[in-house]
C-alpha cells in the first residue's frame, strides 16, 4: 500500500466531495415515482435506512480510514481482512458494475442541459445526447488524469449544484402549499399511504434505496491527501451523512406535495416539480433553467468521482502481474492514466453502439441487468473486513472508532453484513410481467453477477498469484 505525501484536499474540500459523491437529486423523483414501486412508502424508507444502514457504513469507513489511511480505500481494507485475492476481487465487481452506468449519469446529465437551455425536446434526441456525452466523458476523464488537485473543483461546485436545487425545491414547496396555500397538497400523508406494499416491486425499490445509501467508501482513496486525516475525515463523513439524510426525506416529502407519485418521472421529475412550485409562485421559468444548470453540474461533480475511483482502485492498486504494467503504471499525479483512457474508450463503443444501433441498446440493457447484482457485492466484503478488523487489530486511542466495544462494533458490522445480504437477494426477485420474462431476467441477472465474479477469478488464476495477507 501506497501512502501518499503531499496534502491537498482541505476538510471543507472533503465535505464537499462526500456530499457530490453520495447525494444525487434524481433518487428523489426515482424513489418516490410509482414506477419505482414504492411512492410515498419511500419517505419512511429513506429514514429507516439512513439510520440502520447509512450512518453505520459511514463510520465504520471512517474508522477504517482512520486506521488506514491510503489511498486504496475499500481494497487496501479488503487486502488487510482477506488477502490480496479478495481485494483484487472486490475492486474488479466495483469497476465491472459500475461500467455500464455511466449511460443514466450521462442521460440525466442531457436532460438537465436541455432543459437549462429552454430546449427540453433535446433530451429525445439520440445524437445530441451522444455528442454531449462523448464531449463530457472525454472531458473529465482527461481532468481526472491530474488527480484530484483539479478534480476537486468539480466535486466542491458540483455538491452546491444538486445541494441548492434541493433547497429551492423544499423552500418554495412549503412557501407555496403551507404557508401561502396557493395549492393543496397533491399528496396525503397517513399511515397507509406511507406504509411500503409488501410485493415483489416494493421489495426491488427497497434495495434500490439500499443501493443508492452505498458509497461512503468512495472518497476515502483520497483520504490521504488530507492534511489530518485521522481527525478530519471521520467529521467530514459524518457531517456529509447528517446532510445528506436531511436532503433525501425531506425532498421526498416536498417533491410529493407538489406532484402526485403518479406525475413523478425517474429523470424528470425533480425539474417537473420545481417547475410546479414555480408557476405556483408566479416565478419566472428562467429559475427552472438555472436550477437545472446546477443539477448538471452536481452530475459533473459526481462523474469525475466515478471515473477516477474505480479505475484508480482496480488498476492502480491491484497485485503487479494481473494486468498489463503500462494499465497500471501512474503519472506524476498518482493515476493510472492509460486505464483512465482505457474506460473512456469502453465507454465510447458502448454509447456509440446504444445510439446507433436498436440491437445493440438491447445488449446494453442485458448487460446492466447482468452487472446490476454484483453492484452490492463489494458492500459484503467491506463488512465483512469491518468484523474481521475490528475484532482483531489493536485500539489506539489517538485514531477515531465508531465504538470502542469490539463486540458492539461487530454486532453492527454483522447488521449490516444481513442488511446488504438481504438487499441483494431482494434485487434478484422476478419483477417482470410474465414467466417467460422471469426466467429469462433472472438468468441475465443471476448468470451476469456469475460471469463478473467468474472473469475475476480467471483473471487471478491466470496472473498465478498467490492469496497473500497485507501487513496492519
Amino acid at each position: 500500500m501506497r501512502t501518499i505525501k503531499y496534502k491537498k484536499i482541505s476538510f471543507r474540500e472533503l465535505v464537499l466531495m462526500n456530499v457530490s459523491a453520495l447525494y444525487g437529486i434524481r433518487w428523489i423523483a426515482r424513489s418516490t415515482s410509482d414506477s419505482f414501486g414504492l411512492g410515498l412508502g419511500a419517505i419512511p424508507m429513506w429514514v429507516i435506512f439512513m439510520l440502520v444502514f447509512f450512518i453505520p457504513q459511514a463510520l465504520m469507513c471512517a474508522e477504517l480510514a482512520s486506521a488506514y489511511p491510503t489511498d486504496g480505500g475499500l481494497n487496501d481494507w479488503v487486502k488487510i481482512a482477506f488477502g490480496t485475492k479478495y481485494g483484487f476481487l472486490v475492486s474488479w465487481m466495483h469497476w465491472t458494475a459500475l461500467i455500464f452506468w455511466y449511460a443514466s449519469f450521462l442521460t440525466f446529465l442531457a436532460i438537465n442541459f436541455s432543459y437549462m437551455i429552454g430546449r427540453p425536446e433535446l433530451a429525445d434526441n439520440k445524437a445530441f445526447v451522444l455528442i454531449m456525452s462523448l464531449v463530457v466523458i472525454w472531458g473529465l476523464s482527461f481532468v481526472s488524469m491530474r488527480g484530484m488537485k483539479l478534480g476537486k473543483y468539480f466535486t466542491s461546485v458540483g455538491a452546491f449544484g444538486s445541494v441548492i436545487p434541493t433547497i429551492f425545491l423544499i423552500g418554495m414547496a412549503i412557501l407555496a402549499i403551507v404557508v401561502l396555500k396557493v395549492a393543496p397538497s397533491a399528496s396525503e400523508y397517513t399511515v397507509a399511504t406511507m406504509t411500503p406494499k409488501m410485493n415483489m416491486n416494493s421489495l426491488v425499490a427497497i434495495s434500490g434505496i439500499t443501493f443508492a445509501y452505498t458509497g461512503a467508501e468512495f472518497t476515502a482513496n483520497f483520504v490521504s491527501d488530507m492534511k489530518n486525516p485521522q481527525k478530519d475525515y471521520p467529521r467530514a463523513i459524518m457531517i456529509a451523512a447528517g446532510l445528506i439524510c436531511v436532503l433525501y426525506v425531506v425532498g421526498a416529502v416536498c417533491m410529493t406535495m407538489l406532484l402526485p407519485t403518479s406525475e413523478i418521472f425517474a429523470y424528470t421529475g425533480t425539474l417537473d416539480a420545481l417547475a410546479k412550485a414555480s408557476e405556483l409562485l408566479g416565478v419566472p421559468q428562467i429559475l427552472v433553467q438555472v436550477l437545472a444548470f446546477g443539477i448538471a453540474l452536481s452530475v459533473l461533480g459526481a462523474l469525475v468521482l466515478y471515473i477516477v475511483q474505480p479505475v484508480k482502485m482496480l488498476f492502480g492498486y491491484s497485485e503487479p502481474g494481473i494486468f498489463s504494467e503500462k494499465f497500471m503504471k501512474k503519472n506524476q499525479y498518482d493515476i493510472p492514466e492509460k486505464a483512465i483512457l482505457f474506460q473512456a474508450v469502453l465507454i465510447t463503443v458502448l454509447l456509440a453502439g446504444v445510439n446507433l444501433f436498436s440491437a445493440v441498446e438491447t445488449i446494453y440493457n442485458v448487460l446492466v441487468t447482468m452487472t446490476a447484482l454484483t453492484s452490492l457485492f463489494p458492500y459484503v466484503l467491506l463488512f465483512a473486513a469491518y468484523i474481521k478488523i475490528k475484532r482483531e487489530k489493536e485500539d489506539k486511542p489517538e485514531l477515531y472508532q465508531m465504538t470502542r466495544n469490539k463486540k458492539w462494533g461487530c454486532f453492527l458490522g454483522y447488521s449490516e453484513l444481513v442488511i446488504c445480504g438481504v438487499a441483494i437477494v431482494c434485487s434478484a426477485l422476478p419483477v417482470m410481467g410474465t414467466t417467460s420474462e422471469n426466467i429469462i431476467y433472472e438468468i441475465e441477472l443471476i448468470g451476469g453477477a456469475l460471469f463478473v465474479v467468474l472473469s475475476g477469478l480467471w483473471l487471478w488464476k491466470r496472473s498465478g498469484l498467490k492469496n497473500k495477507k497485507v501487513g496492519t
